[in-house]
């Protein structure tokens, strides 16, 4: 039979093992449960969230500052949709502030960006309500109901003009424009011969610009050239050298210190995650072999006594 000795060495061995899970979940998830939030709530009218989950992201000028935790509809309204969001606790929102829906890439997902808000502005106290912005799907949707209205206007217009006597000024319009292209030929004529001389003359003109370039590029060729380029080159090298030599050698190391403690930092996330997950595997292990042990002990009680007399 089991000693009461032995049972009480179990259940310590299983109490000290309980304690020691509980303060390991504690100490990964504790302090997650146990960060404050700041809710605040969002009603959107007549408007399509299609793509906002909750869990999504919350953010303010590109910073993630919360998430989506509730999507209901309102009760009151059927035509309100009521999203409430949690943000990090003592994120400053003021009240001219809109949240605007934000697609994410071409997934069809959508996130809420705040956007706006000025210094001048109160805050705006936790658990009340953020005012809606307009989505960019409502910006394009509002643009092109303004470029339908415009082409319609536009189209009705050139109807008008073109019907009824408006049709018949154009006719005419089109034949007294016909009779002075016809009645003044020879003039057109010798505008087109003027506009021949012309082309020859800007021809010649091309023909010389390009003797001035073909000019340029021997003086450029030329040893003096080099010489003067060369010269200047020198004095900018010497310039680079006095001014900002140390200058750059100051912005490599810190640039090397800076990626030199990221790998640091990243190794250090590594390791600790490696040894997280070890110390799972090796809790899941013992777990188990007290199963199996306490199962062998249920059947056979003599176990314990074979393995106290050995």
């Amino acid at each position: 039979m089991v000693s009461k000795a032995q049972k009480f060495r179990l259940g310590l061995f299983i109490l000290i093992s309980t304690f020691v899970l509980i303060a390991f979940l504690f100490s990964v998830i504790g302090k997650t449960l146990m960060e404050k939030k700041d809710n605040y709530t969002i009603h959107y009218k007549n408007v399509s969230i299609n793509g906002l989950q909750v869990g999504g992201q919350v953010k303010y000028h590109g910073i993630t500052i919360g998430r989506v935790e509730a999507i209901t509809i309102d009760p009151n309204d059927i035509e309100v949709i009521i999203v409430e969001i949690s943000l990090q606790a003592g994120t400053p929102i003021k009240k001219d502030v809109e949240a605007t829906l934000v697609p994410i890439g071409i997934t069809g997902l959508v996130l809420i960006e705040l956007t706006g808000g000025s210094n001048q502005a109160e805050l705006l106290k936790p658990n009340s309500i953020i005012k809606p912005g307009v989505s960019t799907f409502q910006n394009i949707t509002g643009k092109a109901e303004v470029i339908a209205e415009k082409l319609e206007i536009l189209l009705n217009n050139f109807t008008n003009l073109t019907s009824g006597e408006n049709q018949e000024k154009i006719v005419n319009i089109l034949h007294n424009v016909d009779s002075i292209i016809t009645e003044n030929k020879k003039s057109v004529n010798h505008i087109v011969t003027n506009l021949d001389s012309t082309t020859i003359y800007i021809n010649s003109l091309a023909v010389t610009l390009h003797e001035t370039i073909q000019k340029v590029n021997t003086v450029i060729d030329s040893k003096e050239f080099e010489s003067i380029f060369a010269n200047s080159e020198k004095f900018t090298s010497d310039l680079a050298e006095i001014d900002f030599s140390k200058l750059i050698s100051d912005i490599n190391s810190v640039v090397e210190q800076t990626n030199n403690t990221l790998s640091h930092i990243d190794g250090t996330f590594l390791s600790t995650r490696e040894d997280i997950l070890v110390t799972i595997e090796t809790m899941k292990e013992t777990v188990e072999y007290l199963n199996d042990f306490a199962r062998q002990v249920s059947e056979n009680p003599t176990i314990l006594w074979k393995t106290s007399n050995q």
